[in-house]
């Protein structure tokens, strides 16, 4: 019957209109709600089959609630760096439990009023707590859990993701990695004279050093070479050249003695152990006999190297310097390469009575051999005789090893023939005479050319002086079995040996740069425990050191003015306390120091959905995943269709209280409209009973 179906149909106008007041009323109380997303309500027809064309069967209406999730809120203004909102499409990853278990399920959210809880988690003011992925200090992501090595960024999970905690940041110290360095080296400077600059720079460990650059003008106009010594507190200190694969342009060590070494105790350079005796000093032995004072002892040990060991006597400008006492401290034990080999030292026996270390520096270390190209002089180290017609060129010209050719006296006619019948001694001492007759410039004053025992107590060695004004080179590919250099090392380029030393820095006409041979600069075995600067594995990097651009003037310079430092520039920091966060655009969060240094910590991602509207709402302001919404992917923020993530900021309520109040007054009328049809309807049954 048509009235009994006008009945219902105004029944389910009640119901339906009921459900729409019933939608504003939470739009309205949830206007203030940050990242709420208002619901509308929609109507659908519900239709009875008609079975008469002449007649109507009444059928009705009925609800379709609808939140619009993707709906934009607007974005407010707020004063707390860890409040976050969304720019776009998208959600937060969020979870009830600050440390997820398996019963914990992932939930997402729009709502990023985020704070610290009492254990540093983020957590917004509906309880729930950001989930982010852990990164490394560069920003890459890494898996949070630390059994696992590879990273799948599209899989909720407390394997890759975890609850943000900013309480276990910590702090952060950076080690030094570049030092720029500006100056004007005056051009009328005469050769020898040196200046400095001293460079402030940060170990691994945060703690601030200090180190010395000098240079010393050439003797060669334009031309300066570079020195720098070890830092105090360090044992190695060593100049790399700007090649592809850096060689050795200068190294240096350094012992500081703290105290006198107990009787019986030793200390090893180059394989040699000298003992500490309670004696006066002779050979091997160092006196520390009462009345020897720390200064004393360390001047009995250079001495006694310099006496036992030949390698420490070879002459660098006239005066060896590859062991020394350092200037200005006289505790303390210098080491500069020269060019003869490398330098070992061990200190695990150097000892005090009560069997502490008697030096800063502890157990054992190696100065570096400098590359034969920035050596002051080239050795060239002899195993054997060379045998019968092999050859070796020196400057430019060729010397033959012959046998039945007689040993030449110091002084004799130029001959290129040498003596190989003897020992190796009396080899080298022919080829230093034949050379020094043939070649003029070897031969000038200052004995450019000479035989040493680098060996051992007997002559293995020919010393040709590195000289300005000799370009020339030597080749040693000539002979079957090729002399060494100094350390026992074959010559990388038995061809081209150097003879002139290349500067560090070399100055054109126009007082710019025109070519550097400093790049870096090592720094190894730090008594305080900090890393190495090494760019070995596991270990910190060489510090770069940048002089400017050659052919520019933006750093080292050499015009006729006095010594200018102009800038001194370097990275790096002393240790900082965290300070607070910022997040960028692509959710990374980026913490920050009170030293002024910054560390990635964790990215934000972003879950996109295929249906956004079907996710099904929870109490909390979060949803979660249906059937009807698709399955989420994880995004990186600012990405596709993966929203902004805006730092300070907080998406409003998307209702519009205006629309809200006058739907109400819709709803109000269409509500009062349906009671009128079932009056109606009940009075026109009234009147059919009448009838009866």
């Amino acid at each position: 019957m048509s009235l009994y179906g006008a009945l219902f149909s105004g029944v389910s106008g009640l119901t339906a209109q009921s459900s729409a007041m019933g939608a504003i009323s939470d739009n309205i109380t949830n206007v203030s709600t940050i990242g709420y997303k208002g619901t509308t309500t929609n109507f659908q027809t519900l239709v009875t089959k008609q079975s008469s064309a002449t007649f109507y069967s009444a059928g009705g209406v009925q609800s379709k609630p609808r939140q619009q999730t993707d709906l934009q809120g607007l974005l407010q203004s707020s004063t707390s760096q860890t409040d976050i909102s969304m720019s776009g499409g998208g959600f937060f990853v969020v979870n009830e439990a600050n440390v997820p278990g398996v019963s914990d399920p992932y939930l997402y959210t729009r709502a990023g009023s985020f704070i610290q809880d009492d254990q540093g988690y983020l957590k917004n003011a509906q309880g729930y707590y950001l989930q982010g992925w852990p990164t490394d200090a560069s920003g890459t992501v890494i898996p949070s859990n630390s059994n696992l090595t590879i990273t799948n960024q599209n899989i909720i999970s407390s394997d890759y993701l975890e609850s943000i905690n900013l309480n276990r940041v910590g702090g952060t110290a950076s080690a030094t990695s570049t030092v720029a360095i500006g100056a004007n080296l005056p051009s009328s400077d005469t050769a020898g004279t040196t200046h400095k600059t001293d460079v402030q720079y940060f170990n691994s460990l945060g703690n601030a050093k200090n180190m010395s650059i000098v240079y010393t003008k050439s003797s060669v106009g334009n031309q300066w070479n570079v020195g720098v010594s070890p830092p105090t507190g360090t044992a190695v200190a060593t100049l790399y050249d700007t090649a592809a694969t850096p060689g050795v342009y200068a190294s240096g060590g350094l012992i500081e003695f703290t105290s006198i070494p107990a009787v019986g105790s030793s200390i090893t350079i180059n394989g040699q152990a000298y003992t500490f005796v309670n004696a006066a000093s002779a050979g091997t032995n160092i006196s520390v006999s009462t009345g020897q004072t720390l200064s004393d002892v360390v001047a009995d040990i250079v001495a006694a190297v310099k006496a036992t060991d030949p390698t420490f006597a070879v002459p660098t400008s006239g005066a060896s310097t590859r062991i020394a006492v350092q200037s200005g401290v006289t505790t303390a034990i210098e080491f500069k390469e020269s060019g003869v080999g490398s330098i070992a030292v061990n200190l695990s026996a150097t000892l005090t009575s009560t069997g502490a270390a008697a030096t800063t520096q502890t157990g054992t270390f190696t100065v570096k051999q400098k590359d034969n190209a920035y050596s002051d002089f080239t050795l060239l180290k002899f195993a054997a005789v060379p045998a019968n017609g092999e050859t070796i060129v020196i400057g430019g010209t060729t010397y033959t090893f012959t046998t039945g050719e007689p040993q030449e006296a110091v002084g004799a006619p130029a001959d290129t023939l040498i003596y190989r019948d003897g020992t190796v001694a009396q080899m080298i001492q022919d080829l230093e005479n034949a050379v020094e007759a043939n070649n003029a410039t070897l031969a000038t004053t200052g004995n450019r050319v000479r035989s040493l025992a680098v060996g051992g107590a007997t002559v293995d060695t020919l010393y040709i002086e590195s000289v300005t004004d000799y370009t020339n080179t030597i080749d040693v590919s000539g002979m079957g079995t090729p002399p060494t250099d100094g350390d026992g090392t074959a010559f990388t380029t038995p061809t081209a040996i150097p003879v002139a030393t290349a500067a560090g820095i070399t100055f054109s006409a126009d007082g710019v740069p025109s070519a550097f041979n400093i790049g870096a600069i090592e720094i190894l075995n730090y008594a305080d425990g900090a890393q190495n600067m090494s760019n070995a594995t596991g270990e910190g990097s060489r510090i770069t050191l940048d002089f400017g651009t050659v052919t520019e003037a933006n750093g080292l310079t050499q015009y006729g003015a006095e010594f200018t430092p102009t800038f001194i520039t370097q990275n790096g920091s002393k240790f900082g306390t965290f300070a607070g966060v910022t997040i960028g655009q692509d959710g990374l969060v980026t913490a920050l120091f009170d030293n002024g240094e910054t560390r990635k910590i964790f990215q934000i991602p972003v879950a996109t959905f295929v249906n956004p509207n079907q996710l099904e709402s929870k109490s909390g302001n979060v949803w979660s995943a249906t059937q009807a919404s698709g399955d989420y992917t994880l995004r990186v923020a600012d990405s596709g269709p993966a929203g902004q993530v805006v730092q300070s900021a907080l998406e409003a309520s998307t209702v519009d209280i205006g629309a809200e109040f006058t739907n109400m007054i819709v709803v109000q009328r269409a509500y009062s409209a349906s009671t009128k049809i079932i009056t109606t309807a009940d009075q026109m049954l009234e009147e059919l009973m009448r009838t009866k």
